[in-house]
């Protein structure tokens, strides 16, 4: 069994990577930060494990994402990468919002659309919306 999860280099993302290789799942691991996905690669060793240094809050990612996994017998999704903001509405700078919106909506929507087609087609897979 293959998980694909993005968000992979902290937080529940990477949790989910260990607890998914402690049961003999392989892994692709997809974030931005390719020093934390290195390394977590190195602790995961029991399993094979592919990191992809991506950013999912850019749409061309999302499709390059899937162009470079869809061949690769996918059988889980996790949708993990996000981020959330707090403070005044008013305040909060309309930039990182719509950064927000990209990697919170737009990502897990383009991920799960183009996954979900070849679930489907297979009859088989699985996708988790975490973030």
């Amino acid at each position: 069994m293959k998980a694909l999860i993005t968000g992979a280099s902290s937080g529940i993302g990477r949790d989910m990577a260990r607890y998914l290789a402690q049961l003999g799942w392989d892994l692709i691991l997809v974030a931005r930060r390719e020093d934390r996905l290195t390394e977590l690669k190195k602790e995961l060793c029991s399993v094979d494990v592919e990191t992809i240094i991506l950013d999912v809050g850019k749409q061309e990612d999302c499709f390059k994402l899937y162009e470079l996994t869809k061949d690769k017998q996918v059988d889980m999704l996790i949708n993990n990468a996000g981020f959330g903001l707090a403070g005044e509405f008013a305040d909060a700078d309309l930039y990182t919002e719509l950064n927000m919106i990209n990697v919170n909506i737009k990502a897990v929507h383009i991920l799960t659309k183009l996954f979900v087609r070849d679930f489907i087609e297979r009859d088989s897979g699985i996708i988790l919306n975490v973030a």
